[in-house]
């Protein structure tokens, strides 16, 4: 891909699952914050509710957005997460409860991601490591330092 076409940098799929059925008010209000900061860019957004009996439904954002605070959000595009994609998330969702599945752009990333490509180098390998892991490798880091 050449530089001067490049209009994303790395993006990420969450899926955020509930106990409920709904999605907490801090979760979409924090959404919105970093979206209107540019920190992401949301580029697609679906909830899967999960009935007690294990049956998931997909809701469009446009059916769920004012129950769960989330007007005014504006995904780039519906549909970027697919429906096969959403199949694959199903299988591993808990019966009862509902998830909030976000695709969303590193849009802080997109400088580096430039950079990178300008310099005529390559990203090799990106991993994600979940922030329960880090800050249990951190305070064990601390620990140890401090003893």
């Amino acid at each position: 891909m050449s530089v001067d076409t490049m209009t994303y940098g790395p993006a990420d799929l969450y899926v955020i699952e509930f106990p409920t059925s709904g999605v907490p008010a801090t979760v979409t209000a924090t959404l919105r914050d970093v979206a209107a900061a540019g920190v992401i860019t949301l580029m697609d957004v679906a909830l899967v509710r999960t009935s007690d009996d294990g049956v998931p439904s997909v809701v469009e954002l446009d059916e769920f957005a004012d129950e769960f605070g989330m007007t005014g959000l504006k995904p780039l595009a519906t549909g970027i997460i697919g429906i096969e994609d959403i199949e694959d998330i199903e299988a591993d969702l808990t019966p009862g409860t509902s998830s909030l599945i976000v695709l969303m752009e590193n849009t802080w990333a997109r400088k580096v991601t430039k950079a990178v490509l300008d310099a005529d180098a390559r990203v090799v390998s990106v991993e994600r490591f979940p922030a329960e892991v880090v800050n249990d490798v951190a305070a064990l880091a601390t620990e140890g330092q401090n003893n």
